[in-house]
């Protein structure tokens, strides 16, 4: 099975500088449904991801964010960690698709954090997952597959340091169909090129959505990378397909 590299990175949430999608920029307010969580794992460490809120207690971010945590999980949706604290904290639940294999194409790579040792968190709008099947059609035709998404997360804006600022940015839909994501999954470009080409995810931006062009449908979530350097091709797991609906529906009413 191919190593996977994922997104998720350790963090005490200690000050550190602003930054998070690659060649994005700060998102202030306008996405307040994306979200910061600091997940501590069986082994003790702290991380960082990212989610969406969907409803004002249910947060879908990445089954790899949520495998093995136990103890209650902080969650920020301030523009910025640094300085802000936690909005609420919850209880983090993960798909029973997922594995520490993440076998390809399905990775299973699917969690959600559940409010339920805080208020919920009340806003005009949260995230909207598709109906079933939304993504099917991009694998035949032609032109579909070079779709803008907007991409979000508190993640890292290089590799040299944390950062715990919420970013956006823009990538295109490039594959639905390949060995690695088939009926599963979504490719997206990360190539920022000199600094004017699109925008990509890096670490601690797993978790956050994959938004279908400037909308608020998340039709996935994000999960790993080929490339150490946060360059190349991202991978997410798509949130349309029945064995994520089987999952998220237990949590949240489906389209």
């Amino acid at each position: 099975m191919r190593k996977l590299l994922l997104a998720a990175f350790a963090a005490l949430l200690a000050a550190g500088s602003a930054g998070a999608i690659i060649n994005g920029e700060p998102d202030g307010n306008g996405h307040p449904y994306v979200v910061a969580l600091r997940l501590v794992g069986p082994n003790g460490v702290a991380n960082l991801c990212s989610g969406t809120l969907v409803s004002p207690t249910v947060i879908v971010t990445a089954g790899h964010c949520t495998f093995g945590v136990n103890a209650p999980v902080l969650v920020w949706n301030s523009p910025s960690v640094i300085g802000s604290p936690p909005a609420s904290a919850g209880r983090a639940y993960t798909s029973p698709d997922f594995s520490p294999d993440r076998n390809l194409p399905n990775t299973g790579d699917l969690g959600v954090v559940r409010l339920e040792f805080g208020p919920p968190i009340l806003l005009p709008q949260y995230g909207q997952l598709p109906a079933a099947g939304s993504l099917d059609s991009f694998s035949s035709k032609k032109g579909q597959q070079d779709l803008d998404v907007t991409l979000v997360g508190y993640g890292l804006q290089s590799l040299e340091g944390p950062a715990f600022q919420r970013m956006t940015g823009k990538a295109q839909i490039r594959n639905v169909n390949s060995n690695n994501v088939r009926d599963y999954g979504l490719q997206t470009s990360n190539s920022r090129g000199n600094g004017t080409g699109g925008s990509g995810t890096c670490l601690g931006d797993s978790g956050g959505p994959i938004l279908y062009g400037d909308s608020n449908l998340v039709i996935g979530v994000n999960s790993w990378s080929q490339n150490a350097n946060c360059v190349g091709n991202d991978f997410s797991y798509r949130t349309d397909t029945a064995s994520a609906r089987a999952f998220l529906g237990g949590f949240v009413p489906l389209p």
